[in-house]
């Protein structure tokens, strides 16, 4: 009696995983470049060439681009997230620091530091007007519904507000006790701005300003010289960068008192925290590196040396999803 076979093919299945990768961008302001982070398991994955001297760097989440300020160039360089390549120079405004795009990513606002001016990018038709704001605006920040701009006016001491419908100034809240505005960062709930006082020294100060009112309603000492700001996802801490003391000051949001103080490399400039809120990127500028704290114990976990003076931080989920080999049999 004859038997029929039939012959099974067990192939393996390549499957598309949604789940996208997070990569820290970081301004390398000594070596003219930014590196990227692959913040899984925190290694440098290609450097990115860009103009002289960049400070800042914020992503549009619209377009998928990253805009670098770039010092020395009077510039902002544009690079597709897709290829990692720079692919637009912008002309703005003397000695650019601060970058910040809007929430909806439409626009990108420039603070001018060496002069007195914003340049507000249009990222989509790629044209750039300037407003008056004070003497040397340093850093940009925005609430969440991106209706105000929020500007830290170094020298002329006060923050600025923007009505960014209207694209002009439309208040002035004065910093009361502290010098030197430098980096700010807003609430997830839009009713606190915490500010950056860099200062003359010991003791340093961060201003604490009620949005509904627009006054200053706190201040906290610091470290010293801080310059850094960001607040965890969640709202619940704020982590501030020390420049002079070489660690980062953890602040409890609800009620301003002070969590912890970690130390980290030499002259920490920035902070940047990812979207699940588990870990805190520190970019060290003397050290040209940036320490990793884990958001959870207030400890830092690792240390990633990047470029020479790095300066500024951004996050943002890769462009591409990965993808998985999928042992599963399939007849």
């Amino acid at each position: 009696m004859k038997i029929n076979r039939k012959k099974h093919f067990h192939n393996k299945k390549c499957v598309l995983i949604r789940k996208k990768k997070i990569f820290a961008y970081v301004t390398n302001f000594g070596d003219d470049t930014v590196s990227m982070i692959d913040t899984k398991n925190d290694k440098v994955t290609g450097t990115i060439p860009v103009g002289d001297q960049p400070d800042g760097i914020t992503i549009s989440p619209l377009v998928k681009h990253a805009y670098v300020s770039n010092t020395n160039n009077n510039s902002v360089s544009v690079i597709d997230l897709s290829s990692n390549k720079v692919v637009n120079e912008i002309p703005v405004g003397e000695g650019p620091v601060g970058i910040a795009a809007t929430p909806n990513g439409r626009k990108v606002y420039v603070a001018n530091f060496g002069g007195t001016t914003v340049s507000i990018i249009d990222v989509c038709k790629q044209t750039v007007k300037n407003i008056e704001v004070g003497n040397n605006p340093f850093e940009v920040a925005f609430s969440p519904d991106g209706r105000k701009a929020y500007v830290a006016v170094t020298v002329s001491n006060y923050v600025a507000v923007i009505d960014t419908k209207k694209e002009s100034v439309i208040d002035r809240i004065p910093i009361t006790d502290g010098e030197f505005p430098r980096d700010l960062a807003v609430t997830p709930n839009g009713k606190k701005l915490y500010v950056a006082n860099r200062g003359r020294g010991e003791p340093s100060t961060v201003s604490v300003i009620d949005l509904k009112e627009n006054l200053v309603t706190n201040t906290i000492n610091v470290g010293i010289r801080p310059n850094g700001v960001a607040v965890t996802p969640d709202g619940k801490k704020v982590y501030i960068t020390n420049i002079s003391s070489d660690n980062v000051t953890v602040v409890n949001a609800f009620d301003d008192s002070i969590i912890a103080t970690i130390d980290v490399g030499d002259g920490p400039t920035d902070v940047c925290i990812t979207p699940n809120g588990k870990k805190a990127y520190i970019t060290n500028f003397n050290a040209g590196t940036v320490s990793v704290i884990c958001i959870r114990t207030d400890m830092v976990i690792t240390t990633i040396t990047t470029g020479k003076q790095t300066s500024d931080c951004a996050i943002t989920h890769s462009c591409f999803p990965s993808l998985r080999i999928d042992n599963s049999k399939t007849d």
